[in-house]
């Protein structure tokens, strides 16, 4: 027995047979799709972000600072690419605590749409960034009827952010809507994704994917938000990802973001953001045997 295959016969006595395979059919993420990332503005970015947050840390709400962070990121990152356009929605405003961060972001081109059951919205706070808001009273299953230019923004949004009641059924139909509404490089941001007390989220989300075939994928989780976007936009998400998320949120001031990918599958490839637990180095979780999976989108 030569000793590749006493190396072999080893690895199938210890690993599990899951990982064993994969190791074995040499499944990894390749480098030759990973897209360059441009941090030279991530500086400038932070400033504008800055003032952001004090507009939004003077308006009650759940959103924390790493969430702020992470999604001013992406706003940041969408910005700099000229390709990616559109409009900008968000379903379940509350009092416009996140609507202050992405309002900054909203090009003069673009419709910026806030949607909620109730009018806690602090309206002027928000004009006052965005001249052009407009807010709708209805929940996110109505706005089709109740939104008189619901035609101009299909297929035509570059960011939705969803954050409504987080019941089963109107997170699976929210799903469904923001398919018809994203743009070809757009992103759909999910509420409570992780959070167990509305548990209910996270399977709306993964049946619409596995059982509607939608052109859809997560491509970030963190422990609160799910982003997903389109699958032909999904290696240029993962990719900022890889190389640009963890300096982007210290620019932020999250000093300590990491990113955690212990697995890889043509089916899964989403990245995990966040924090580093007690101990841990580096911008990578697992380095040391999870380290092939970081190579790629």
């Amino acid at each position: 027995m030569s000793t590749k295959q006493r190396m072999i016969k080893a690895a199938k006595t210890v690993l599990p047979k899951p990982l064993f395979e994969a190791i074995r059919s040499h499944r990894r993420p390749s480098r030759k799709n990973l897209v360059a990332w441009d941090g030279t503005a991530v500086q400038s970015d932070a400033e504008q972000f800055r003032s952001s947050r004090i507009v939004a840390d003077q308006i009650d709400g759940m959103l924390s600072l790493f969430s702020m962070a992470a999604m001013d990121s992406l706003l940041s990152l969408q910005a700099t690419n000229p390709e990616v356009s559109g409009n900008i929605v968000e379903f379940g405003t509350y009092k416009g605590r996140s609507a202050a961060i992405i309002a900054p972001r909203v090009r003069p081109s673009e419709k910026f749409v806030l949607v909620d059951v109730a009018e806690y919205l602090q309206v002027e706070k928000i004009r006052a960034i965005n001249a052009n808001m407009e807010f709708i009273l209805c929940g996110s299953e109505e706005f089709r009827s109740r939104y008189p230019d619901y035609k101009q923004l299909r297929k035509n949004c570059r960011f939705i952010h969803v954050d409504s009641s987080h019941a089963y059924r109107t997170t699976f139909q929210e799903m469904k809507l923001c398919n018809e509404l994203l743009s070809a490089g757009g992103i759909a941001v999910f509420d409570d994704y992780t959070n167990l007390n509305y548990s209910q989220v996270l399977p709306a989300i993964f049946k619409y994917i596995y059982t509607s075939n939608p052109d859809l994928a997560v491509f970030m989780v963190t422990d609160v938000k799910a982003y997903l976007c389109r699958k032909k936009y999904l290696d240029y998400y993962l990719s900022f990802v890889l190389q640009g998320a963890v300096p982007s949120m210290a620019a932020r001031g999250i000093e300590d973001a990491i990113i955690s990918r212990t697995d890889w599958d043509r089916e899964y490839r989403a990245i995990y953001l966040r924090t580093r637990s007690p101990g841990e180095n580096g911008p990578h979780y697992g380095e040391e045997i999870y380290g092939r999976l970081y190579e790629g989108p």
